[in-house]
């Protein structure tokens, strides 16, 4: 990291996300002027206009890479089901351009513009409504877009409560810095549920925490969402462990030390043969000490249903997080049992025994895992019930009804907050 980069950080660490965020527009304004535009930032045409006329902005921090992590999946499928009600936008605040992704969601049609542009993109058009998706993105957009468009209805899309989260590591890490981290995080997300028209939360977890600092706020649970996937082989025909996890995420790098230092070894006493297959971005080189030829570190793989198909459970040991886990719904999508914590299964409606396995002491997940993988009957059991509960309740089709009830009723009311 160079010289300017780490002073560059440090300022964003001290600056409101609004302040910081004015900084970062002003200085490419400016650099626009000295150099000629760039011929990829021009717009795009679009796919022929939807039939409807309800049209929504969304600003998220990348543009979302579905394959990568679960909060992009979740957003791809939000943008989607925005398409039935008009012609929406999405505006990514990083500097990163993702040509591939950028043309899926054209192909859908989805308008994606710089952030650079976002100004002229909202004065352009006519959006009746904003989503703000992460409190530092809602953080620094929020003052000047009710500015540019004062009566636009905001949502901000928490994706998880951070504050929850660090608040959760705090205890048990006792990390003090951890601890200031959560105070600002909380002063944030609250300071944006009161301004916002609409919170939108994963897990009624999630919304009962917030709300009870911002019992005034009006609350819509946006869930995760996970089309149903082929289920692949049976019970006999499976071998092996998968964690699939993004490892800038903090929870996922400690899930893995954890089980591989605590639980792992008494699974590999009563089942020696057993393989872990541990997927994902950005691990760190810490989780290298881990690889052997029972365990592997794949790093990112683009296309998980081989995996998916032919493991026999997944591991979820997560023990702080808040927000709905995304890689849980995604192994249930397939009717592939899991193993989790509480904290795991947070905000799913999962019953131990019956769609999924839950123990936080180490000895009884080892217990809960190696009974799991050696009783074809529990298993089966789990596959049918976990997949059934994810048609119930986590579908695109399910959820596009949510979004979709969510911004009419909230365009209806004729008031957006000041």
């Amino acid at each position: 990291m160079g010289k300017f980069t780490r002073i560059g950080e440090k300022l964003r660490g001290a600056l409101p996300p609004a302040t910081w965020f004015w900084l970062r527009f002003q200085r490419a304004q400016l650099m626009r002027k000295l150099r000629r535009a760039d011929p990829q930032q021009r717009p795009v045409a679009l796919a022929k206009k939807p039939p409807g006329n309800l049209n929504v902005i969304v600003f998220d921090a990348l543009v979302p890479m579905p394959d990568r992590d679960a909060g992009s999946a979740r957003m791809a499928l939000i943008l989607k089901a925005l398409t039935e009600l008009g012609k929406p936008a999405i505006i990514s605040l990083s500097n990163l351009r993702l040509p591939e992704y950028e043309e899926s969601l054209r192909k859908e049609g989805v308008e994606v513009a710089s952030w650079v542009d976002y100004r002229r993109v909202l004065t352009s058009r006519h959006f009746q409504v904003a989503i703000l998706s992460r409190p530092n993105v809602a953080g620094a957009l929020l003052p000047s877009l009710k500015r540019i468009a004062p009566t636009i209805k905001i949502i901000f899309d928490t994706v998880d409560i951070a504050f929850v989260r660090l608040e959760r590591e705090y205890r048990l890490t006792g990390d003090r810095k951890i601890a200031r981290a959560a105070l600002r995080q909380k002063n944030l997300e609250t300071r944006l549920a009161r301004a916002c028209d609409l919170v939108w939360c994963v897990t009624a977890q999630d919304q009962t925490a917030l709300a009870a600092e911002v019992p005034a706020a009006q609350f819509e649970i946006v869930p995760t969402i996970h089309p149903l996937q082929d289920r692949g082989a049976g019970f006999e025909e499976r071998q092996g462990l998968v964690f699939i996890g993004n490892f800038l995420h903090r929870p996922n790098t400690d899930a893995v030390h954890y089980f591989m230092r605590e639980i792992y070894p008494l699974v590999h006493e009563q089942i020696p043969e057993i393989k872990l297959f541990i997927i994902g971005d950005h691990a760190p080189p810490e989780l290298q000490h881990y690889a052997s030829d029972a365990v592997k570190l794949t790093g990112y793989v683009a296309d998980v249903d081989s995996i998916l198909h032919n493991c026999r459970a997944m591991i979820a040991p997560l023990r702080f997080g808040s927000g709905m886990k995304g890689k849980i719904g995604q192994a249930l999508s397939y009717g592939l049992p899991v193993v989790t914590t509480s904290i795991g299964a947070e905000g799913m409606g999962l019953d131990t025994g019956r769609e999924v396995m839950i123990a936080d002491a180490a000895r009884e997940f080892a217990a809960a895992l190696i009974r799991l993988y050696q009783d074809a009957t529990l298993w089966q059991k789990l596959s049918d019930n976990g997949y059934n509960h994810i048609a119930r309740y986590f579908t695109p089709e399910v959820v596009t009804e949510t979004i979709r009830q969510s911004i009419t009723s909230l365009v209806s009311d004729p008031q957006p907050k000041p």
